[in-house]
């Protein structure tokens, strides 16, 4: 994968079939991207059923904004989803949120460790006009009373559904991912005390670990 994000998502060795699994990016994406991001999801999802790739089911895996596009389309294609993954997703956005997505904006502000690789992989201008773009269309869903992303369609996830979360994620308090436990029926909420947004990277092996046990 050319994203950095996901180098370490998943040793080659692992026996379970890599091939079914559909990994869905879209961390610090515009809302009209993540509307075509989802599009592509779909897309990927219809091509699965034909007859010559022989795919009746794949398992999607959804980071952050990601994890929004794999929450709706498990819920519209619940034949097509054999198990669901998600982490530091949420299913609405609050006041609270905006006001977190705001102190982001200006990626002058970040640390060299986080921005160096995003720059290098986008650019500067590309990165920093995109972030800005993204703190702006995802506010957009506060304007709503309910904040709401997806929650309507939380109920209809029907496949087994795990949900990750870092205790220490300052992009995406914790109260979303219960919110999203508690409205998909029989999922899983895991809460890694010292993860934060990137828990994926920094915690690398439990996080694989944790999600191939449960793919298995």
């Amino acid at each position: 994968m050319k994203n950095k994000n996901f180098n370490q998502l998943f040793h080659p060795s692992a026996d379970f079939e890599i091939r079914r699994l559909l990994v869905v990016v879209g961390e610090q994406q515009q809302q009209q991207q993540n509307l075509k991001l989802y599009k592509h999801c779909c897309q990927l999802l219809k091509l699965a059923k034909t007859p010559a790739l022989k795919f009746k089911k794949f398992s999607l895996l959804g980071w952050s904004d990601g994890g929004i596009t794999a929450l709706i389309a498990a819920a519209k294609y619940p034949t097509l989803i054999h198990k669901l993954v998600v982490w530091g997703a949420n299913a609405s956005v609050t006041q609270e949120d905006v006001r977190i997505y705001n102190g982001i904006r200006d990626v002058s502000k970040w640390s060299e460790k986080v921005k160096k690789p995003l720059e290098e992989m986008y650019g500067h201008k590309y990165f920093a006009k995109t972030c800005e773009a993204w703190v702006d269309g995802i506010s957009r869903f506060a304007e709503k009373s309910d904040g709401n992303i997806c929650q309507q369609l939380l109920p209809d996830i029907k496949c087994p559904t795990f949900i990750i979360h870092g205790e220490k994620d300052a992009l995406v308090p914790q109260a979303h991912a219960e919110y999203i436990h508690k409205h998909i029926k029989g999922s899983r909420l895991l809460l890694m005390p010292e993860g934060k947004h990137n828990l994926h990277l920094r915690f690398a092996e439990d996080f694989n670990r944790q999600v191939e046990d449960f793919l298995h």
